[in-house]
């Protein structure tokens, strides 16, 4: 489920999820909520201002004034929800906290959704044990320990992770009517794949179907380079810059641009992009990887599992004879699982009623008819109740798409369903990778602290969306000379100083997890 839709890593422009430095209070002023109310009465009456990540849906504030309707009824609260477009979450969520806008609650997420570089500027409230206990106990009494742990940033706790390990390996998804059309009975390998690719780039052109969306190489960064050769990014380094061998368990972390791998990656985005797989408008389009393709207007896409199954549902339902196909291409490559904190919800440091906000977030994730809702929509609208475990989506889910509405960060496993018409190869792929090609890396657990680096972080997000971005589309005259610039940019920018202070962590944290 989650991700998913996530539009996620999609609009966040993959490369660019770079960070400049925050202006942001320091404290919290506190409410007059000093215990959990038996009776919501007895509490004042306020309403929480809240952000989510992602598109508002059509019947976005139907949903929502059920979800107040019972939050009024439990805790005297009730929600005015923002959203924050993937196309501008780079900027504006950085500028919620840098000009003090008055809000309670966000999404976060470890890596990229900007929690420890706004914890560390003390942008979110410290979730101390006696405040959990007292206003969130569910929370405090379920959350498995390695999510705490994974949450802590100098010590300290600023976010209520979900409590669902995922993976986020990249699949793909291809057009069968366009691969029959072409001789390919079935696509098996990359080899395979990139021919299929060539065959559309050549033969579809005229009919204004392209191979990927664009920004395809970005897409490609993960398939092509990092999940292929069993590496996995550091956590709040700058994104993806930094990461590791999923293999190698001694903290020894790397710089992705370093590696013939990522030469080799580069290349052959140029190579893409010469054949006109992605439009040349894609280093500076904001379109996401998926609507394109679910418009039958690409021939492939690769995303998280979950996200590709649930688009090719959707494409065969609506058009069954493009016969929508996925295809995993990791078979034979170890990963680990993404951290707890992949996602998260946290509250605002400035909140003027920090418990409430976290009561509300309790009753987010443990109260079953405001749980259902925020993730399926109204049942007998957008979803029914299909079976123990599972929704079938209506016709009105397109108003209120299931699971598509940023209600992960308070995931939680106690009322998690799969969708009725999930094809069997996602927990048929599942299992396959869980069984075979999973291992543990205490590395999946770290998050790069970047207190000591801000000025720097920065003016590396700056050369790698100017240098680095690029050179993922393919849009370089020389490959080998864009790396090499690239490369001496980054020096000049203080990356050698990040990476330095991102392996003296992680050289820490491995000792200590250990």
């Amino acid at each position: 489920m989650i991700r998913r839709s996530i539009k996620k890593l999609a609009a966040i422009g993959l490369s660019v999820l770079m960070l400049s430095s925050f202006m942001v209070g320091c404290g919290s002023k506190g409410s007059d909520d000093k215990s959990v109310a038996s009776n919501s009465s007895e509490l004042k009456e306020v309403k929480l201002k809240m952000y989510l990540i992602g598109d508002k849906p059509a019947d976005f504030d139907e949903v929502y004034a059920k979800v107040n309707e019972k939050m009024k009824e439990e805790i005297n609260a009730t929600l005015e929800v923002n959203f924050i477009p993937w196309s501008d979450m780079t900027t504006k969520y950085q500028l919620l906290f840098q000009s003090g806008e008055d809000f309670d609650l966000i999404f976060t997420a470890a890596g990229w959704g900007y929690y420890s570089q706004v914890a560390t500027k003390n942008g979110f409230l410290e979730l101390t044990d006696d405040l959990l206990k007292e206003y969130a106990p569910q929370i405090y009494a379920n959350e498995p320990a390695d999510a705490w742990n994974q949450a802590k940033i100098d010590g300290k706790v600023y976010m209520v992770p979900n409590d669902r390990n995922e993976y986020g390996t990249n699949v793909f998804a291809y057009r069968g009517d366009l691969a029959s059309k072409y001789g390919f009975e079935s696509i098996t390998g990359y080899d395979e794949l990139e021919a299929f690719m060539d065959a559309v780039a050549q033969g579809e052109s005229g009919n204004g179907i392209k191979v990927m969306a664009n920004g395809g190489g970005q897409n490609l960064q993960w398939p092509y380079m990092i999940e292929r050769y069993g590496f996995s990014t550091v956590s709040g380094a700058p994104t993806p810059s930094i990461g590791y061998d999923v293999n190698d368990t001694s903290g020894e972390v790397f710089a992705f641009v370093d590696t013939p791998e990522y030469m080799e990656y580069v290349t052959k985005m140029k190579e893409f992009a010469d054949k006109g797989y992605w439009a040349a408008d894609s280093i500076s389009s904001q379109a996401t990887r998926d609507e394109d393709f679910v418009a039958g207007k690409t021939a492939i896409m690769t995303w998280n599992l979950s996200t590709v199954a649930n688009r090719t549902v959707e494409m065969n339902a609506a058009n069954p004879d493009w016969n929508a196909t996925l295809l995993d291409l990791s078979e034979g490559v170890n990963r680990v699982v993404q951290p707890y904190t992949n996602n998260g919800i946290a509250i605002n440091a400035n909140s003027k009623n920090p418990e409430r906000a976290l009561m509300a977030i309790e009753l987010l994730r443990y109260d079953e008819e405001i749980n259902n809702l925020t993730w399926y929509g109204i049942e007998g609208e957008h979803w029914e109740n299909s079976a123990e475990g599972e929704y079938t989506s209506l016709e009105g889910s397109d108003a209120f798409p299931a699971g598509e509405v940023c209600p992960w960060g308070w995931y939680t496993t106690k009322f998690a369903r799969t969708s009725s018409t999930e094809p069997e190869i996602v927990q048929e792929t599942i299992t396959k990778w869980s069984d075979n090609y999973t291992v543990s890396n205490p590395l999946a657990a770290f998050s790069f602290d970047d207190s000591n680096v801000k000025n720097e972080m920065a003016a590396v997000g700056n050369v790698i969306t100017q240098y680095g971005v690029p050179l993922d589309l393919g849009m370089v005259d020389d490959v080998e000379a864009g790396v090499k610039e690239f490369r001496e940019k980054l020096t000049q920018a203080g990356f050698d100083k990040i990476l330095e202070e991102c392996q003296k962590q992680a050289t820490e944290f491995v000792k200590s997890y250990n």
